[in-house]
């Protein structure tokens, strides 16, 4: 894989994860909920630390085009380069912590307290992530010391960069928190609303393993320009997953549009009746719709996952007891009638 390539192809898997942000955040925004919540700031911040990695590999491919690897052991005699690509180690490995903090307090609001059980594992799932991610920073900065021998051209080859030590290190730590998220898994029937999730997930741990192979194949020398790509392949990837659950909002409005429409066509001859929370047909039959689920805001339905035994009902929207209250004031006065 040539210079040119590598960079293009990096450029396109980081629009592509923008591009899917950016839906996620419409659609918080088409629900009339605040723009970004905690969730959304972690995603974003993963591809900022995505963004900022391209912008390391893409200088550090500039440079390798005027210094290029020489030798057995591929040493670039470039202080500039090195310093680049150790600014690009801590995006990396510290950027690829973020997605995975926002799937997890997706998790948070998605798992209600009765099911302690899950929540706990939950919390243990938290706590190994953070410390992941400690360890994660603790090992660039410690791995090479002096710290300035990461940029050190006699001293390269000791640098975060280029220890293989950091690297296995940095797999297992990253590799690990992908498996934990993973099995935190629904029940079957829970799973199809986040069916996208998990499928998705899977390519994450695909591309992960793919890249701890693809170094160790070619005994940790695997030229910058694939090794670049795999990894923001990793990070755009891990971006998207975390956005799934919020783009399914699209999905349920175009259903509900749809529905609205054939119901309109439905009632005939122009007189449409809707029927919603707290008014009756004429049948004087009570037909109003359910209380609006607490995972709207993601796009996930309760029949979908089944996650609660009770409805909460957003705040933003209409209370189904100040509802049932206005039916039987207004049952009252036409009794009085």
């Amino acid at each position: 894989m040539n210079i040119n390539t590598s960079i293009a192809i990096q450029a396109v898997l980081l629009v592509l994860a923008l591009a899917v942000l950016v839906l996620r955040t419409w659609a918080h925004y088409l629900l009339k909920q605040n723009l970004l919540n905690l969730s959304d700031i972690f995603a974003w911040l993963g591809w900022v630390f995505s963004l900022g990695w391209f912008i390391c590999s893409t200088l550090a491919l500039q440079i390798l085009i005027d210094n290029p690897a020489i030798g057995a052991e591929l040493v670039v005699n470039s202080v500039e380069y090195l310093k680049t690509v150790l600014v690009a180690e801590y995006f990396f490995d510290t950027g690829i912590y973020f997605p995975k903090i926002s799937i997890v307090l997706f998790y948070w609001t998605l798992i209600p307290r009765v099911l302690e059980t899950l929540r706990r594992a939950l919390l243990g799932i938290s706590i190994y992530l953070g410390c992941a991610l400690l360890a994660s920073v603790l090992t660039n900065t410690l791995i090479c010391l002096p710290f300035s021998d990461n940029w050190s051209i006699e001293n390269q080859l000791k640098s975060a960069w280029n220890s293989y030590p950091s690297f296995c290190i940095q797999w297992a730590l990253n590799f690990s928190t992908d498996l934990l998220l993973k099995h935190l898994r629904l029940r079957k029937e829970q799973k199809i609303g986040l069916i996208g999730v998990f499928s998705l997930g899977t390519i994450t741990l695909i591309v992960s393993l793919s890249r701890f192979i693809a170094y160790n194949v070619t005994d940790f020398e695997l030229e910058d320009e694939a090794g670049n790509t795999l990894s923001l392949a990793e990070m755009s990837t891990a971006v998207i997953v975390v956005c799934l659950p919020g783009l399914r909002t699209f999905i349920v409005r175009s259903k509900k549009s749809t529905n609205r429409s054939s119901s309109h066509q439905l009632s005939g001859y122009g007189n449409h009746t809707r029927i919603g929370v707290g008014q009756t047909s004429k049948t004087g039959t009570h037909k109003g719709q359910a209380p609006p689920s607490s995972y709207a805001k993601w796009g996930v339905r309760d029949d979908e996952i089944e996650l609660v035994t009770h409805i909460r009902v957003s705040h933003e929207l209409a209370n189904p007891d100040a509802c049932s209250a206005s039916e039987q004031s207004a049952t009252s006065r036409n009794l009085g009638l």
